[in-house]
């Protein structure tokens, strides 16, 4: 069999033009993510909001993405994918004529936050379950990968620019590129050309509950998939401190310019970039215990590296290339966990299931980030932003020695992985 390289995939028109098309979606979530957080710090003066909005944000995804999964199987992706992206547009256009006239508030924003986490929850399981549909399976790994990275590259740009664009032309501006970016995503999948699976009259008459079932059933049968499950909850769960504060993050806790909230987007998006490039090669020369490992390095160093050098840095210069360095490392680190993860799923989940599966999965990993969203925006006032980094740093060492450790890995799947390993490359030889 050819040896499969990124090559093949410049073949492959149609996965092109859907990759295309989530860079826009990730270009219009990297500047609205950081637009938002901006307009309610503006307004409020307060971190607690920005908390807030940051958890509210994923209540759609954790109360509804469980059952819209169900309808993701049997709907046609395509419009699904082209209707949420258009949502999204008018939302952020709704934001930005309210925030040039002067009328918009947190109210405002909590009610555009919820509908466009809704379109969200559509869209997430349904990208992910449109993947197999556009690739053949041995070109897996370097489709996942190539898609992260271009999502990853495209953030970098995103986040990188949002500071200096709100600084340069305004909050407005960067709106407004936001809008344009999902009505572009929009209307290049217009362009990929998606067959829907032909549903058996079976399935048409089946019910709601059983083919939401049908999915629980799949994750209880998978110790793989359960075992992800968790380590997502504990991944989201100690990183929502971090996405949640950044803006007092630089004020309080590095204490710089506004500008940082760039570089720390930078770094972070630059890591993901190269671990999604490198991923197909280091994974073969890596086993998943060691991807596991290295990845729950990430939980560490994004806390340890804000606190020691807001501690050590009074320059900005120097404050920016370290930042740059530490979090590169934790967005190579955590990009090659993910992906791993994301092609695993695609593997051993059946077409037709992936979708309510995803939906179950990603609903169930958020749902920490809420949780600890409020959990902080009330002990930040207590024991301030420092504190609070200092307790996750200790939960992220707490959680790499004990959930990560070979232990308790190999305890839970290393004989499902070992199986399902000799399936796939029998299957492979055949």
């Amino acid at each position: 069999m050819e040896k499969r390289t990124y090559k093949q995939l410049l073949q492959q028109k149609n996965f092109i033009a859907y990759a295309f098309a989530n860079v826009l979606n990730r270009l219009g979530d990297s500047l609205d993510s950081i637009a938002f957080i901006w307009i309610v710090y503006a307004i409020t003066n307060n971190p607690v909001y920005s908390a807030l909005i940051f958890g509210i944000n994923r209540l759609p995804t954790i109360l509804l993405q469980p059952f819209l999964g169900v309808f993701v199987d049997k709907l046609n992706k395509k419009f699904v994918l082209i209707s949420t992206d258009i949502i999204r547009a008018a939302c952020v256009g709704f934001v930005l004529i309210g925030y040039s006239q002067g009328w918009i508030n947190v109210t405002h924003l909590i009610i555009t936050t919820l509908v466009i986490s809704t379109s969200e929850a559509f869209r997430l399981p349904t990208s992910s379950a449109m993947l197999p549909h556009l690739l053949k399976p041995e070109d897996y790994d370097y489709g996942v990968s190539l898609n992260q990275g271009l999502q990853s590259t495209v953030e970098l740009i995103g986040l990188g620019s949002v500071g200096f664009i709100i600084g340069l032309f305004g909050i407005q501006t960067a709106l407004v590129i936001d809008m344009i970016a999902f009505v572009g995503c929009s209307l290049v999948m217009i362009f990929v050309h998606y067959k829907p699976i032909q549903i058996g009259r079976s399935d048409v008459k089946s019910s709601f509950l059983t083919d939401f079932n049908e999915g629980i059933n799949i994750i209880k049968g998978s110790k793989i998939i359960i075992y992800i499950i968790l380590l997502a909850v504990i991944l989201n769960a100690i990183m929502t401190p971090f996405n949640a504060f950044q803006i007092p993050l630089i004020k309080e806790v590095l204490h710089s310019s506004d500008e940082m909230i760039s570089i720390i987007g930078i770094s972070f998006a630059f890591g993901s970039i190269i671990g999604s490039i490198a991923f197909p090669k280091i994974s073969e020369i890596m086993n998943e215990y060691q991807l596991v490992k290295i990845g729950g390095l990430a939980l560490i160093f994004i806390y340890a590296a804000p606190l020691i050098i807001g501690g050590i840095s009074t320059n900005d210069y120097l404050t920016a290339i370290l930042l740059f360095i530490s979090l590169s490392v934790s967005g190579f680190l955590i990009t090659l966990l993910n992906t791993y993860a994301n092609i695993l799923l695609v593997k051993i989940v059946a077409p037709n299931f992936l979708g309510r599966v995803n939906a179950i999965l990603i609903a169930s990993c958020q749902a920490a980030t809420p949780i600890m969203s409020f959990i902080v925006s009330g002990i930040v006032l207590w024991i301030g932003i420092k504190g609070v980094f200092i307790g996750c740093l200790v939960m992220g060492i707490l959680a790499y020695f004990t959930f990560m450790s070979k232990k308790v890995f190999k305890s839970m799947i290393q004989n499902e992985f070992d199986e399902f390993n000799l399936r796939e490359k029998t299957e492979y030889e055949n």
